[in-house]
């Protein structure tokens, strides 16, 4: 599932950029500025501290080049949302437009400097039972992508042990309207998920807090 897009004028940039003196500065002080463009909202390191924002620190660099990809492509929402943290606070941003002004070897650079932060579990209250039921669910259905109960970067199809409740919550409901692409075989598996079955997945990804392996 790895998509990339060449957008030119980024490709010039470095380009030239490696041509000239202290060309190499500059471009990695613009791949440094949108690393700090992203941690603005998902915080230092990836570690996000708002339930809304998803932890990406840890995160497969293959897995984050494909959702910058996605976000370019549109083939998932791009809603307007506020930095919550940073020189940025309080402006607004939205995710189609942060991964459209990226190049490729940005993209790849940003992806590798995420993909080998630790990753850092959100600790949330859970419902233990709720989270059993959902566990059953996930080893039936989920673990052949989503191994070892979501939690190896290495599968390259996104943490989700230890990941902030808001986040998956936003997340399923965008895959089962449609709204959001996913692997031709997620699909089935997405549309035979009852609401009380979406619940105790979640519950059991949440209760992961020892986070990814």
């Amino acid at each position: 599932m790895k998509w990339t897009s060449i957008l030119t004028l980024g490709a010039v940039f470095l380009v030239v950029g490696s041509f000239t003196p202290g060309g190499a500065a500059q471009a990695a002080g613009s791949v440094q500025d949108k690393i700090n463009q992203c941690e603005s909202c998902h915080g230092k390191n990836g570690a996000s501290k708002h339930e809304d924002i998803p932890i990406i620190g840890g995160m497969s660099d293959y897995y984050l080049e494909g959702e910058f990809t996605a976000y370019q492509k549109k083939l998932r929402p791009c809603p307007d949302v506020k930095y919550p943290d940073g020189p940025q606070k309080g402006e607004t941003t939205n995710m189609c437009k942060v991964a459209t002004d990226l190049s490729e070897d940005e993209a790849k650079q940003i992806a590798a400097y995420f993909a080998d932060k630790p990753w850092v579990p959100a600790r949330q209250d859970f419902d233990a039972a709720l989270a059993k039921k959902g566990q059953s669910y996930h080893e039936e259905h989920c673990s052949k992508c989503h191994s070892e109960g979501g939690s190896l970067a290495f599968d390259d199809a996104s943490i989700l042990a230890g990941q902030w409740r808001d986040y998956l919550e936003e997340s399923f409901k965008e895959f089962r309207s449609g709204k959001r692409w996913m692997p031709e075989k997620m699909e089935p598996k997405m549309k035979e998920l009852s609401d009380d079955d979406v619940k105790a997945l979640i519950e059991f990804y949440v209760s992961e807090q020892g986070g990814a392996k």
